[in-house]
């Protein structure tokens, strides 16, 4: 890792080539990078920026991508261990300036799940996934 690189993670910053600093503070909470793309969420409420999404009630989620030009196509969660997803579809709301809202979402059960977050930049599409246990 680069001293550039180090200095941005002690700031909040995320640092993507070609792209400087994106400023991923704004939202805190959760991240997950891909290449060349970075997203950073949290559940919509006023807890703490890296709560958990709560179990078994329903919750928005705020993102925020990195270059702010890239688009959420997606959102979608799964129980790898129980091969099951939600019951749910979320719904998805570009917020301007790489901010997004998703809602709908209901993780219905404890356990490990896998937050898939589809995203486009530039004509090429990733999935970005991030494990959360729920107790």
């Amino acid at each position: 890792m680069s001293w550039r690189s180090l200095l941005a993670a002690s700031v909040g910053l995320l640092m993507l080539p070609g792209a400087g600093a994106c400023p991923l503070q704004a939202v805190d909470g959760w991240r997950v990078a891909g290449e060349g793309v970075a997203l950073a969420w949290r559940v919509h409420d006023d807890g703490p920026a890296d709560a958990a999404p709560p179990l078994a009630t329903p919750f928005a989620l705020q993102v925020r991508l990195c270059p702010p030009q890239a688009e959420l196509l997606a959102v979608d969660a799964t129980m790898p261990a129980h091969r099951h997803g939600m019951n749910y579809r979320p719904s998805l709301q570009a917020l301007g300036g790489g901010r997004w809202r998703v809602d709908g979402l209901l993780w219905h059960m404890p356990g490990t799940w896998a937050l898939r977050l589809e995203v486009r930049l530039d004509g090429r599409t990733q999935v970005l996934q991030q494990r959360v246990d729920l107790q």
